[in-house]
């Protein structure tokens, strides 16, 4: 077991913490790119690392991920507007690109020199295998984005997806290493061993579908089946809900001989 500060010491991931400097000097997965699914669509919000920041899509198609407070007043760039390759402050519309770099002041007299001055910090951002990846490291040591075999097939051959884990990343990656909790922690529960033994076996296989026309109402092996389709039929196309539409259509085709 670790002790208080050790655990501080691994878990925690700030820009000013050991593992927090470990961690930036690789490249990180922060958005999807459906995330972001056309040049100029609204921006997204990323917390990355305790960092708070703003990816967006240019007009060209790039993604920028750059701190979201604007230098002029402080006001939230994830509330601007995405346009003509940048993304423009709400307030007085300052605009950035995805560098980070003033490309317009048009609340100011055109001074070029002042707007090269003006800058918001921007990471290095690459797409690869469907993901948006950020290094937030050191400038001079970009490694390469990982070969991770998920990126080297076409788009149609992989699925990509994300969740919320409310744990510190020690813990998820634990829980990813740890078999053994598979067999208690995911295991159907149930409250008698014939339970058990149902659910191993799984469902049982569909009762076949006689036609009323054959059956006593009360003797009909499958009622719910029959009723089904009866009503399907009785309420005509396009009246009955698409479930009972398409459980006619099963139904019908498992008559007996």
């Amino acid at each position: 077991m670790l002790n208080a500060a050790d655990n501080e010491l691994l878990t925690r991931t700030g820009a000013d913490t050991p593992m927090g400097a470990l961690f930036r000097r690789f490249w990180i997965p922060v958005l999807l790119s459906q995330e972001l699914p056309e040049p100029d669509c609204p921006p997204a919000r990323v917390t990355i690392m305790g960092e708070e920041l703003v990816a967006f899509r240019d007009t060209e198609g790039r993604v920028g991920l750059v701190d979201p407070r604007c230098p002029h007043r402080g006001a939230n760039l994830f509330f601007g507007r995405n346009e003509e390759c940048g993304l423009r402050c709400l307030y007085h519309g300052w605009k950035f690109d995805v560098t980070g770099r003033c490309v317009d002041l048009p609340t100011l007299p055109p001074d070029r020199t002042f707007r090269e001055r003006v800058r918001i910090t921007a990471y290095p951002v690459r797409e690869w295998g469907d993901f948006v990846w950020a290094y937030l490291g050191p400038a001079g040591a970009l490694p390469e984005v990982p070969a991770l075999e998920f990126a080297l097939v076409p788009p149609a051959h992989r699925f990509v997806s994300k969740k919320l884990q409310q744990c510190n990343w020690a813990q998820a990656a634990e829980g990813g290493l740890d078999t053994a909790h598979f067999s208690f922690l995911h295991m159907p529960v149930t409250s008698s061993a014939s339970e058990s033994d149902e659910v191993r076996r799984g469902p049982p296989p569909p009762t076949p579908c006689v036609p009323a026309a054959r059956w006593p109402t009360a003797a009909c092996p499958s009622r719910t089946s029959c009723s089904s389709a009866s009503a399907t039929r009785s309420a005509g196309s396009g009246a009955s809900p698409p479930t009972l539409r398409l459980r006619a259509r099963r139904t019908a085709r498992r008559r007996p001989p």
